[in-house]
């Protein structure tokens, strides 16, 4: 029965000294992801605005080439229909991305190693 009480006063100790770690690790961790996002959000806008000049130029040329023929209406409907299938094309690209692991899978694993320990020594 002492050695119980004992150990679960370790075990006291140890929780105690570990949650200053968590404390710690919690907003380096929000740092990171922080620094994670914002990057990625910057590079979403920068490609966006790139990817709709280069379709709205291709497009001003695809029309233009065909302005003095009898496949103008043909070509305007053409790029109409290349605007689309980019559209479709991206939307089925975004939705197939694989997702970092979670933003505090650390502190998860952190959590789980330490049950694991007050389970092993229960």
């Amino acid at each position: 029965m002492f050695e119980k009480i004992k150990k679960a006063k370790q075990l006291g100790i140890i929780a105690r000294h570990r949650m200053g770690d968590y404390m710690e690790l919690v907003p380096i961790l929000m740092k990171i992801q922080w620094h994670y996002f914002s990057a990625q959000i910057i590079s979403y806008v920068v490609l966006f605005l790139l990817a709709l000049l280069s379709l709205i130029f291709l497009g001003v040329a695809i029309i233009v080439s065909y302005w003095e023929t009898p496949y103008r209406v043909a070509s305007a409907w053409s790029v109409v229909a290349l605007y689309a299938f980019s559209a479709c094309g991206v939307f089925l690209v975004s939705q197939n991305r694989t997702r970092p692991i979670s933003p505090f899978e650390t502190l998860r694993t952190e959590l789980e190693k330490d049950a694991q320990l007050v389970k092993d020594t229960i």
